[in-house]
């Protein structure tokens, strides 16, 4: 009678979720507003430190911006992941700095608090991070000549739809993007996702949790895992022309964050849709490189490995 009950109780699930992908995807939107010069540029990011004084975040979880006092040849952008902060890419950023580049690393809208319980993260959603890169390519626009935008894990997802609907950018570079999560399939995720979107949050800590770095968050609000994937469900519905001129997905073979085959799935849509412009790398699974491979905090990193190859890349 048990297994009776729960067999109808999944089938309800699943009916429910399949009709919940029938709803329509949130209109996800952006509407440019690049700085016309260095000095506008510098204008726009002390708007952001401004509001963020006003805001309980950790020393490591401001946003940041690594600049030369005049315009140079390149810009990089660099989004975080979802548990994470700008802080995640200082030690990468500071590479680039230091080969003659400005770096814009925004916060997302509720990363980097002190409180790395808080239940703000729960209402971020994917809107939010398609305003994040909106705003760090704003402020790009004044302090480069060519604008890479590079996005990991959620923030590639940022970049990823950036790539398909913004014009302006040189290259975008998409690090372990988070399209499904590990062992989900891409039916799976999708019907998950729409019912999540209609139950109450809750949140999911992680087991690792001793090992992250001090102002990684330690869990995900469902709420903001389930709204982080409408943005991965619309871009991987996406039909049209990418905007940038030249994309690279870089992921690892050892990645338990993120599942490897929606990733091969999407960028070979990209690749038959645009000729040329699309570049794929992936690390071996013997290499143990985990899915941050950008944050030396991270045990398992290993940028010893990553970095040399993502450079390569830039």
């Amino acid at each position: 009678m048990n297994k009776i009950l729960l067999y109808i109780s999944l089938l309800l699930l699943a009916s429910l979720g399949m009709i919940s992908l029938m709803l329509p995807l949130p209109n996800f939107t952006s509407t440019p507003h690049p700085a016309a010069s260095y000095e506008e540029a510098l204008k726009k990011f002390s708007l952001i430190q401004e509001q963020e004084s006003s805001l309980p975040l950790s020393s490591e979880g401001h946003s940041r911006i690594m600049v030369h006092g005049v315009k140079t040849e390149r810009v990089f952008v660099l989004l975080h992941g979802l548990s994470s902060c700008p802080q995640q890419w200082v030690a990468f950023a500071t590479i680039l700095f230091n080969q003659g580049a400005n770096v814009v690393i925004l916060r997302a809208q509720e990363a980097g608090y002190a409180n790395i319980y808080n239940q703000k993260q729960n209402k971020q959603s994917g809107q939010d991070l398609v305003n994040q890169a909106a705003k760090s390519l704003d402020i790009a626009a004044g302090l480069g000549n060519k604008v890479i935008l590079v996005g990991l894990s959620a923030g590639a997802l940022g970049a990823s739809w950036m790539a398909q609907h913004r014009n302006g950018i040189d290259r975008v570079v998409l690090i372990a993007p988070f399209f499904c999560p590990y062992h989900w399939s891409v039916p799976v995720c999708d019907i998950v996702t729409s019912l999540l979107i209609h139950f109450p949050n809750f949140y999911i800590y992680k087991k690792n949790a001793a090992t992250e770095p001090s102002y990684n968050y330690r869990g995900y609000g469902t709420q903001c895992v389930a709204k982080t994937l409408q943005l991965s469900r619309a871009i991987r519905s996406f039909k049209g022309p990418l905007k940038v001129n030249k994309m690279v997905v870089i992921f690892s073979g050892a990645d338990v964050v993120v599942n490897q085959k929606p990733i091969e799935q999407v960028v070979q849509k990209w690749s038959d849709q645009n000729p040329g412009k699309v570049l794929k790398y992936e690390f071996s699974k013997s290499l143990g490189i985990a899915h941050d491979c950008i944050d030396p905090k991270k045990h398992d990193s290993k940028i010893d490995l990553s970095y040399p190859v993502i450079l390569n890349y830039l």
